[in-house]
């Protein structure tokens, strides 16, 4: 579960604040809970189903910059903080000045995320950050964000429209990052994801040696899917997988059938005033959801899978990571996919089995890392399952 807040809870006023447009930081009324509440619905409506406000200007809209800044802002902040604290490449930068570049910023919860985790971890004397969107209202509150509470960070800010082109970059930037742009970009063009690579490997040049490309998508199937056949196509153009694993072979997700996704879900009890926001609108936000990947500039060993999966009938070992949640079927068993980096393979135990309770299987995550030892074999080489019997031993390493 994410309860670390307390980095969070620091920009909290400041948002308030920016959307007031004054310098009060007392709690929202009920009156503006409702406001922000009922902009807070068109704004997800838009986003989701037909996703109709997608691609459409919408941060240029007072009322919805207001509902994202407010609701989506912290949201988008706990995906990136969580992220970033589970990648050693993001968390071994330190030691110079750091440059980050947010592409599709926003009112920059992104950046500022970065920000407040490397300063906490001591990883940088010093960060220089710039801010690019098409919307000059949002990039105008991302600075003005940086300037309440980050002010040892150096902003500059770039108002474009990237279908078009990006203005010329002078320097290199040691982490480019995108929060929840990627898939708003030429959502009408039939070749949507091959332009949207063409511009990711346009960005190479401004990525310094050792570089990190930080990418975050919504938990959406078309998005999560989108975004992971980007991953196949980065890494054959000589970019390297380092979180949420290091697979550099293509995604077995894609492989498994065109309802199959990878995507995180971290329990989170959130700050006020976004719990009363989503009370208020009749949204449920017990967990944070995103599809994300951090690479490397640099090529790592492409020989190597994430894990391996070794079947024999007298001492089976299987390991790899859960991807996703527990799903109980028609005969009773509570069922999991497990990712080896090559296949998805199915992991399952019945739902009232006292074996799997005592070593922990129903209690399993998405991005666990396990390793399992003497599990009953329930598929053959072509199709590997696995079961939970008598002797079934469980290793779990928790994404945490």
């Amino acid at each position: 579960m994410l309860t670390n807040d307390s980095l969070l809870k620091m920009h909290i006023p400041t948002l308030i604040s920016l959307w007031r447009k004054n310098k009060k930081q007392n709690p929202l009324s009920q009156k503006e809970l409702a406001e922000v509440s009922a902009h807070l619905l068109s704004l997800q409506r838009g986003l989701t189903g037909e996703r109709t406000l997608v691609g459409d200007g919408y941060m240029e809209n007072t009322s919805k910059l207001g509902a994202y800044l407010l609701y989506y802002w912290p949201v988008s902040y706990m995906q990136i903080y969580w992220a970033a604290k589970n990648c050693p490449g993001l968390q071994n930068l330190g030691g110079r000045e750091i440059s980050i570049l947010d592409l599709g910023c926003g009112p920059g919860p992104a950046a500022t995320s970065l920000c407040d985790q490397l300063l906490k971890n001591g990883a940088a004397p010093k960060i220089s950050v710039t801010l690019v969107d098409y919307s000059s209202k949002a990039v105008d509150l991302a600075a003005q964000v940086f300037s309440a509470d980050l002010k040892s960070v150096s902003t500059e800010k770039i108002v474009c429209d990237f279908q078009k082109g990006l203005p010329t970059l002078e320097k290199k930037y040691d982490i480019v990052v995108m929060g929840h742009a990627l898939n708003e970009l030429w959502k009408k063009s039939p070749d949507a994801n091959q332009r949207r690579l063409d511009f990711l490997l346009s960005l190479s040049k401004n990525l310094s040696d050792g570089g990190i490309l930080f990418l975050v998508e919504p938990a959406l199937l078309e998005t999560s899917r989108n975004l992971l056949s980007l991953r196949d196509q980065l890494i054959q153009n000589g970019f390297s997988l380092v979180s949420p694993c290091q697979n550099q072979a293509d995604c077995p997700a894609l492989k498994s059938g065109p309802n199959h996704t990878c995507h995180a879900e971290i329990n989170w009890k959130p700050l006020e005033p976004i719990l009363s926001i989503a009370k208020n609108a009749g949204l449920d936000r017990e967990s944070v959801k995103m599809t994300y990947f951090i690479f490397k500039k640099s090529p790592m060993d492409q020989s190597a899978p994430m894990e391996s999966v070794t079947i024999k009938q007298e001492s089976t070992a299987v390991a790899g990571k859960i991807v996703s949640d527990g799903m109980l079927n028609k005969s009773g068993r509570v069922r999991f996919l497990m990712c080896d980096g090559k296949n998805r393979i199915a992991i399952s135990a019945k739902k009232d089995d006292p074996r799997a309770k005592e070593i922990g299987f129903f209690d399993l995550k998405r991005y666990d890392s396990i390793s399992v030892t003497n599990p009953e074999i329930r598929g053959d080489k072509e199709n590997p399952a696995f079961g939970i019997k008598p002797d079934t031993n469980l290793k779990i390493i928790p994404f945490a």
